[in-house]
């Protein structure tokens, strides 16, 4: 494969008719990217033809055919049903499963075959950089050991081949001209070069790479915490980009804006090392070997030019006591922020209301458009699935403010800290919503939680609604139990699947109600759907006066009939800006009060029974990030807006510990 029957050409100059590669045998096509690599399964067939007439026959009147195609991968991606279910729209159900020899990989191979002929082309699609194990994919063993091991197999055999190719660093050979074509010698030459692997010129450490599985594993926002820097006399504080200072690209965003002003650039410092806090150089390159970099801090520089660390809270690990976090408090968990996905969690005490937000530990995964409860009396936060650096997560971690704060199912330590439950979703999701029904005696509180709808592959709304039962002790005796035993159990799926909904409980805990939601990519709708939790039943029970996203929590005022507060993401539309209260037992939406401002929609809403407040926060005002939070006393329906957030965020989650 690494020989001159082979030409390499890059996917954006697929299009092109280069001569130059007329007549070969084999056309690999590099995608540097997933979302390439993706869409290549897409126009699978369009490729074939532009390959066929433009690089094998050079004549668009011979006969175009494709014989046999086969999907490449290692055992246990996750990314393989995916591209399959995709091939098998474009060339039909697969025939048969193949393993492919290798010294030191699980690969294996789906065959599709569709009334083939035997003269036409083989397409393989293989994503390399899965396969590799070397972190920058550049070792030329490897990579002429992976190759070689496709043609041994006899997959290419003496037919002309056109394969789809992942690799990031065969693309780096190509560097910015995609008109440019390459041999299997010359990409062995490239290989075989310092080129193929970047490093620091003053360290000679590799620079980490993203563009390969397990991206969370590597990614700055997961690897390095958040710094910031400022003068001496300065309020405003400006954070340090990490893909500036760790990615060996750089800040794309910014790269990206530099070529095309219309684009909104990067509004984080690309002046200072995240690791030392001093100029002209960065992080990887920086030999301050005794600044540690697993904490937050602030960079202060002086008038002197010296630059002053002082440390943040607000790290993967709180050191505080459990009991700094009052009952009740208001926590917001996670979120997107201006094209990041955030691990960053605070909380505000809402008693007194004079109190200021506080970091909470970090997230162990950076989510947005994520689920959260607090079974109530229970002091026990829950964030569900969401979507991470990686894609969709199904993962579910638990933060424990109870006192004394222990870990039995992790460790034994004592710090504050989110821990990931054994026991996961059964389907990776976002743009989903979490509920808990709680009852409780002397003894214990039996905790039911329901993850309800949501978006899966990126294309599909989901009807799937499932729940976590256990109970827990007020003496703390089955905390192993619950923790590691907990299982999720399948329940009556929704009759309308649905993402982006809300979901509420309600009061008397007996239903649970969804509102609203998108159906489709564009497609809302105003459907509302009751769950009989005992009948394990929905009934589709109403309709939303008005076909907006919205936000619904159970009403807890004095005068409550069994009733709903319904939040529409509003606009500069009148209508549209009311908060309404829906009665269930008439079928009544009634206005109740304005919206706190237009132009507000993607925040979170929560609510306190004990307060009997509900509380928005987050999202976006005019199309623009806010930190800005509301609270709205049931009872009077007036409006408080509250202290602001540290970091304004959206597709955040929400609840109110009590």
């Amino acid at each position: 494969m690494l020989a001159s029957s082979c030409v390499y050409i890059p996917s954006d100059g697929l299009h092109s008719k280069t001569s130059s590669v007329e007549g070969t045998k084999v056309v690999a096509v590099s995608h540097k990217s997933n979302s390439s690599f993706y869409k290549s399964t897409r126009r699978a067939n369009r490729s074939v033809q532009q390959v066929w007439t433009s690089f094998v026959a050079g004549n668009e009147e011979d006969d175009c055919c494709v014989s046999e195609v086969y999907l490449l991968y290692e055992t246990g991606n996750k990314n393989a049903a995916a591209m399959q279910t995709r091939l098998a729209k474009e060339f039909g159900p697969s025939e048969e499963h193949l393993h492919v020899k290798h010294p030191n990989k699980v690969i294996e191979a789906v065959k599709f075959t569709l009334n083939r002929k035997a003269n036409g082309l083989n397409v393989i699609f293989v994503d390399l950089d899965s396969l590799a194990s070397t972190e920058n994919d550049s070792s030329l063993l490897e990579m002429q050991s992976l190759l070689d091991c496709i043609s041994d197999n006899m997959l290419v055999r003496d037919k002309h081949t056109l394969m789809h190719i992942k690799s990031a660093v065969i693309c780096k050979a190509f560097h910015k001209d995609t008109s440019k074509c390459m041999t299997g010698e010359e990409l062995k030459t490239f290989l075989s070069t310092e080129h193929a692997i970047i490093k620091s010129h003053i360290t000679g450490d590799l620079i980490r790479r993203l563009n390969k599985k397990n991206v969370a594993a590597k990614c700055p926002l997961t690897n390095y915490p958040i710094r910031y820097v400022c003068s001496s006399n300065a309020e405003e504080r400006k954070e340090i980009c990490r893909f500036y200072n760790y990615d060996e690209r750089g800040c794309l965003r910014s790269t990206k804006a530099e070529r095309n002003p219309n684009l909104k650039g990067c509004d984080m410092d690309h002046t200072h090392c995240h690791r030392c806090g001093c100029e002209g150089h960065k992080a990887y390159e920086c030999r301050d070997v005794t600044t540690e970099v697993g904490k937050s801090v602030l960079f202060k520089i002086t008038e002197e030019g010296d630059v002053v660390s002082v440390p943040l809270d607000g790290d993967s690990v709180m050191h505080n006591n459990p009991r700094d976090v009052l009952s009740p408090s208001l926590l917001v968990l996670g979120g997107r922020c201006r094209g990041r996905t955030l691990n960053s969690c605070e909380f505000l005490p809402l008693l007194p209301t004079t109190g200021k937000w506080t970091a909470l530990p970090n997230l162990q995964e950076h989510r947005g458009s994520h689920a959260a409860c607090s079974p109530k009396g229970t002091r026990l936060a829950f964030v569900l699935g969401g979507g991470g650096i990686d894609g969709n997560s199904d993962s579910v971690e638990l933060l424990d403010l109870r006192t004394p704060q222990t870990q039995l199912s992790i460790d034994d330590s004592k710090d504050l800290k989110w821990n990931s439950m054994a026991e996961k979703l059964s389907s990776a999701r976002h743009a989903f919503e979490a509920v808990c029904v709680t009852t409780s005696n002397t003894n214990d509180v039996a905790v039911n939680i329901f993850a309800v709808g949501g978006w899966m592959y990126g294309s599909k709304s989901c009807e799937s609604i499932e729940k976590l039962c256990f109970k827990v002790s007020h003496d703390r005796s089955n905390e192993i139990s619950w923790q590691n035993e907990g299982r999720w159990v399948k329940c009556s799926p929704l009759l309308t699947p649905r993402r982006l909904h809300s979901v509420a409980a309600s009061t008397d805990g007996s239903s649970i109600y969804v509102f609203g939601g998108y159906i489709g990519e564009r497609n809302v709708t105003t459907s509302i759907e009751s769950y009989d939790i005992e009948a394990n039943c929905w009934n589709v029970v109403d309709q939303l006066p008005n076909p907006v996203l919205v936000q619904a929590v159970p009403d807890w005022s004095l005068d409550a009939n069994n009733s709903f507060i319904i939040f529409p993401f509003s606009d500069n539309n009148a209508s549209g800006n009311w908060v309404l209260r829906y009665t269930t037992n008439d079928s009544t939406f009634e206005p109740v009060v304005e919206m706190p401002i237009k132009n507000y929609h993607s925040f979170s809403a929560t609510v306190s029974q004990s307060l009997r407040k509900a509380y928005l926060v987050g999202g976006l005002i005019d199309s623009k990030w806010t930190g800005r939070a509301f609270a709205l006393d049931l009872d009077t329906m007036t409006w408080q807006e509250l202290p602001e957030m540290s970091l304004p965020r959206r597709r955040l989650a929400a609840l109110v510990m009590e």
